[in-house]
């Protein structure tokens, strides 16, 4: 268990001023849930690295109403069973009225009862299609951040990426919630039409040689591949092992892949493919841009769709926050966020909506159509 308190200058030097005066200082904590370590470290960094910046611009600024915020860290390790540690822990050592996180879809399963039985609402930003379920005890307690599974499938498929020649898809797919929703949807998503699933193969995410799962795959004689993982390493080791075992067939990625550590990683073997996601920090729109000044200002490098979906959370909960009046408490940011609808001010493209019927927060307005030419991502117009 890895735990960094990390507070902002401006927001000690308040509280010490403060308390010289008598003064209680305004502060409320907001914790983070991220994989630092293990298979995920490549998306929970960068997610960490933007919320903190966020975090010490807005009290840089003071532009929530007089509140400072203290940011508490945790390492989920890639691993359910740390994320639980980790919201318990927060909430319970810490007091945190919000959490951001977890990185992973499975992690966020595992907190989410933690955080609705401490009335601690979660932002999630991870696209696994059961986190956001109503079936869910905890259901009232979860919002999205990033777009769900069932988006981006559906968008797979509206965009025309699986061409009227795409008759059998093989699927590749992590072994975690992620993965395994994703393959189940799709495959719903395909019966009553002339399009077959001609294999689904499974991979956990800490492998390292697919030469196997691909050589599956390329029996099957799949006309398109759909990739999905949201873990980069996985992900590159399988477009290598396909290149390496003669895959023909394009390969489609979904959302998380939209990323530089994923082009790190498998070189090559990624030009050409096309992946559905947010944002693209090789052609950024305007609000891009700006989250970019962001990040540079805070000594970082822009990594992919991890930033916004983080900057995501994190925003959406200062936007709570000045609208609640009086003490700022978990019940009370939870409610807010149900109220906010049509809003844009975020550094994701689109407009966000809660409400008390849904939780998903984004929509088709956010997604972009990459592909992957010459070592870099292209927007598809």
């Amino acid at each position: 268990m890895k735990i960094s308190y990390k507070k902002n200058f401006l927001t000690a030097l308040v509280a010490g001023v403060l308390a010289a005066t008598g003064a209680q200082a305004d502060v409320i904590k907001i914790g983070g849930i991220y994989s630092l370590s293990g298979p995920a470290a490549p998306f929970g960094v960068p997610e960490r690295d933007i919320v903190q910046a966020l975090v010490d611009k807005a009290n840089k600024d003071n532009s929530l109403n007089g509140h400072q915020i203290e940011l508490i860290i945790c390492d989920e390790q890639t691993n359910p069973t740390e994320a639980a540690r980790c919201a318990t822990r927060l909430i319970r050592q810490h007091g945190v009225v919000a959490i951001a996180g977890p990185t992973m879809g499975s992690g966020t399963l595992a907190a989410a009862p933690i955080a609705m039985q401490n009335k601690v609402p979660l932002l999630s930003p991870v696209g696994t299609i059961t986190v956001t379920n109503k079936e869910n005890k905890f259901w009232p307690w979860v919002f999205r951040t990033a777009p769900s599974d069932v988006l981006i499938i559906n968008e797979v498929l509206k965009r025309g990426i699986f061409d009227p020649g795409h008759k059998r898809v093989a699927i590749l797919y992590q072994e975690d919630a992620y993965g395994e929703a994703g393959m189940k949807f799709a495959r719903e998503q395909t019966e009553g039409t002339d399009v077959e699933i001609v294999a689904a193969v499974s991979a956990p995410l800490n492998a390292i040689d697919l030469t196997a799962a691909a050589t599956n795959i390329r029996n099957a004689n799949p006309d398109v591949v759909l990739l999905k993982t949201s873990a980069p390493p996985l992900g590159a080791s399988f477009v290598r092992a396909a290149k390496q075992v003669g895959i023909e067939a394009p390969i489609v990625g979904t959302g998380s892949l939209n990323q530089r550590p994923f082009l790190n990683a498998a070189g090559t073997a990624a030009e050409g493919i096309e992946i559905v996601s947010i944002g693209n920090w090789d052609d950024p729109s305007e609000r891009q841009k700006e989250l970019g000044e962001v990040i540079v200002a805070a000594g970082k490098e822009p990594q992919g769709y991890a930033e916004l979906i983080g900057s995501m959370g994190i925003e959406m909960i200062f936007e709570a926050v000045r609208r609640i009046e009086g003490e700022v408490t978990g019940e009370k940011i939870r409610d807010t966020l149900e109220t906010i609808c049509d809003y844009e001010g975020t550094y994701m493209d689109g407009k966000v909506c809660y409400s008390a019927d849904q939780h998903e927060g984004v929509f088709s307005d956010t997604l972009i159509s990459v592909t992957i030419e010459d070592g870099k991502f292209k927007t598809m117009h």
